[in-house]
């Protein structure tokens, strides 16, 4: 059961704390978390296809 709460329990948190952080920031700061976000979704996508391939 701790299989499928502990995910979406930490998915749930980091959605509030991008958000937090995303209204409580400058113009500057939503550009580095946007380009944040951006890299880590491309690292992801690149290390599941590999471990894919692989």
């Amino acid at each position: 059961m701790i299989k499928f709460i502990l995910p979406i329990a930490v998915f749930i948190a980091v959605v509030f704390g991008i958000s937090f952080f995303w209204n409580n920031s400058s113009a500057l700061g939503r550009k580095k978390i946007a380009l944040g976000l951006l890299a880590a979704i491309l690292l992801s996508l690149i290390l599941t296809i590999y471990l894919i391939i692989d």
